[in-house]
C-alpha cells in the first residue's frame, strides 16, 4: 500500500486479512472419527465435549493424527514428541499412550492402538479385540 493512503482504507484491509487468518486456523482443525484435534488452539474434543490433555500428551496425539492409521515407531514417537535422540529403556512413551487412551475411552472408543513390537497408531472408531 503506498502513501499517502487514508486510514479508512487502511483499516479494512487489515481486516480483510484477520479474517482470512481466521478462516486459515479454522481449516486447520484435524477430525478423525468423533475426534477432532485444533493444533492451533491447543484442544481436542470428543462428540463436542472437550478432552483436558497434559503438553505431551497432545503432541502425541496430533503426530499420531498427522497421519491417521499410520504406524509410528516408538523411535520416531520419541525422536519427534521428546527429542530424544537414543531410545534406551524408557517407559515414557508408553505411560503417555496409557493416559491419551484412557481419556479418549468414552462410550468405548478406542483411538490409540499399540501395535505390538513396532508401535502406536491412531484409528477411527471401535477396534474389535
Amino acid at each position: 500500500m503506498g502513501k499517502p493512503f487514508g486510514y479508512g482504507e487502511l483499516r479494512l484491509r487489515i481486516a480483510a486479512v484477520l479474517r482470512r487468518t481466521r478462516e486459515r486456523v479454522h481449516r486447520g482443525r484435524i477430525r478423525i472419527g468423533a475426534l477432532e484435534i485444533d493444533p492451533a488452539g491447543r484442544v481436542a474434543t470428543l462428540r463436542g465435549r472437550r478432552v483436558e490433555l497434559a503438553a505431551k500428551e497432545f503432541a502425541l496425539l496430533k503426530t499420531l493424527a498427522s497421519a491417521p492409521t499410520r504406524v509410528f515407531t516408538k523411535e520416531e514417537l520419541l525422536r519427534d514428541v521428546w527429542g530424544f535422540r537414543a531410545q534406551g529403556a524408557t517407559r515414557t512413551l508408553d505411560s503417555h499412550a496409557c493416559r491419551v487412551r484412557r481419556k479418549l475411552a468414552r462410550d468405548g472408543d478406542h483411538f490409540i492402538v499399540n501395535v505390538w513390537g513396532v508401535g502406536y497408531r491412531l484409528v477411527d472408531g471401535v477396534v474389535e479385540p
